[in-house]
């Protein structure tokens, strides 16, 4: 009797324990289904990888005495969607946008020029330059780094275009591929120092985990081998 009293006991350590690890695991599951990853869920709207991001660690605005200048080109290379919608963020030093931020389209074969700068600049402004984006706060002076994201809900799958345009054709929204260059402006002498952008075309790369659907995402930039 008492042996099996014993087997009892054991068995319910064993089952509680067993139970235990399921629970663990199921709420595992569950964070790393929010968490931020790496990885991404192509099922998941706007739920994408930090590998399709572009960062760069610092604009700085100063009155009139200094501003941030960036150049985003669409080179048109294979793979690419004739048309890729950018999101760009300036964020401050403390943390807080320095303004609202700004998403545009750019078309193959184009250049979009994005300027940061005080909303009271006098001659950088969307009505001397109507055809660039701005990026315009109400401190005079602060610095920060930019993000830049995909408009698209979806970066890592192909945009398959549309049924009979010569203009929105198959590719990838994927913001890594494009070029960025930038610069920050000192205004007294016209010069200034180059910005260093990380994740762009020139070095990100995606790696696919689908064995069995090798067209839905793709090596980011140049880099795809």
């Amino acid at each position: 009797m008492k042996i099996n009293h014993l087997k009892r006991y054991l068995i319910g350590i064993a089952m509680t324990g067993f139970l235990a690890i399921l629970a663990g695991n199921a709420f595992g599951d569950a964070a790393f289904s929010v968490n931020a990853s790496r990885d991404f869920d192509s099922t998941k709207k706007s739920q994408y990888a930090n590998n399709y991001m572009v960062a760069s660690p610092y604009w700085q605005v100063e009155g009139a005495a200094s501003y941030t200048f960036i150049a985003v080109s669409h080179s048109s290379l294979s793979g690419m969607a004739s048309q890729i919608g950018v999101t760009i963020n300036a964020i401050d030093s403390a943390g807080s946008a320095y303004d609202t931020a700004e998403t545009f389209t750019i078309s193959a074969g184009n250049t979009q020029r994005v300027f940061i700068v005080p909303t009271n600049h006098a001659t950088v402004n969307s009505t001397n330059i109507s055809s660039a984006v701005f990026l315009a706060g109400t401190t005079d002076f602060t610095y920060g780094h930019l993000r830049i994201g995909p408009a698209t809900n979806y970066p890592q799958l192909k945009w398959g275009g549309k049924l009979g345009s010569a203009t929105v054709s198959a590719g990838f929204r994927d913001t890594t591929m494009l070029t960025y260059w930038g610069s920050i402006i000192i205004e007294a002498n016209t010069t200034g120092f180059a910005m260093e952008f990380i994740g762009d075309m020139n070095d990100s790369q995606t790696l696919g985990v689908n064995a069995t659907s090798p067209t839905s995402y793709m090596a980011s930039g140049v880099n795809l081998q």
